[in-house]
């Protein structure tokens, strides 16, 4: 599985892991587990770089001398 569907993945453990019913010691070790995992995966995920050419357009609408 690649590092976004890890993270997929982990985010909905986080949304049905709020609604189980454990104790409030579990609830916050496997909260504070989750969340490192979770920040750790995005942080080693590879940074799209931007080419500043490619989100700027400009229109060439030069009219030749006829």
């Amino acid at each position: 599985m690649s590092k976004r569907q890890w993270l997929c993945l982990l985010g909905v453990w986080v949304m049905v892991f709020t609604f189980l019913g454990v104790s409030a010691f579990w609830h916050q070790v496997v909260a504070v587990i989750s969340g490192l995992v979770i920040v750790t995966i995005s942080y080693n995920l590879p940074h799209q770089k931007r080419d500043s050419k490619a989100d700027s357009f400009s229109e060439n609408n030069i009219v030749p001398n006829i």
